[in-house]
């Protein structure tokens, strides 16, 4: 926007310099002269032109680019946070039915957690659309209500969906405490010590490269 209202103010000048020019000096000048002064006066007009139909434009689709993206900002729904466990620690679910329970009724892993949902890694427990009730226990020792409904059964988990949802905060907490856990357990190895122990020799894939021992005299 900057390059074309310099260019506005620019070919203008030249423009309006040219025309007074032409009507006082250049009144009895000869045809190479009014030709010369015809095609500046063309050009920097043409530039005029150009210069203020992209200022224009720019100021038209300025606003409307910006509605259209505070649109799409507001009309897009924010993605729950979500965390899968896939090793252990895992979190624990306990069931429980009333504030002051003494010993919860059943307990078992939890493998996914959202805001809106979690799932159990049970099976057979519970009854399609059954209300569950409980709470969640961190392996950091933080906690969280559970109040939902069995929505689905898969082949290794009960799938609820929760009344009440579960606070990002807290879920960003424990996402934290995942990869600092990951972090610390390091790279896992790009072979299982069970195949290697199973394998003669070397795998395909890593072949030794360079001297491996020292040669014996």
């Amino acid at each position: 926007m900057k390059t074309n209202f310099i260019t506005l103010l620019i070919s203008l000048a030249v423009f309006m310099a040219t025309l007074c020019a032409r009507q006082t000096f250049f009144t009895g000048s000869s045809a190479h002269g009014r030709y010369y002064v015809a095609a500046i006066l063309m050009i920097s007009g043409i530039l005029t032109a150009i210069a203020l139909f992209r200022l224009i434009r720019l100021h038209r689709n300025r606003p409307m680019s910006a509605d259209s993206s505070d649109r799409k900002i507001s009309g897009r729904p924010r993605q729950h946070y979500r965390i899968r466990f896939d090793k252990s620690p895992w979190p624990i679910f306990v069931e429980k039915t009333a504030d002051h329970q003494p010993t919860p009724e059943f307990t078992c892993q939890v493998l996914d957690i959202s805001e809106t949902g979690i799932s159990l890694g049970c099976t057979g427990v519970y009854a399609h659309g059954q209300t569950v009730q409980g709470e969640i226990i961190f392996d950091s020792g933080r906690t969280a209500p559970v109040n939902g409904m069995v929505v689905r059964e898969e082949a290794d988990r009960t799938c609820l969906r929760l009344h009440c949802t579960i606070d990002p905060p807290l879920l960003l907490a424990e996402q934290r405490e995942q990869i600092i856990m990951e972090k610390a357990d390091g790279p896992r190895p790009a072979v299982s010590k069970t195949v290697l122990g199973t394998t003669a020799g070397s795998l395909p894939s890593h072949h030794p490269k360079g001297i491996c021992r020292l040669k014996r005299p």
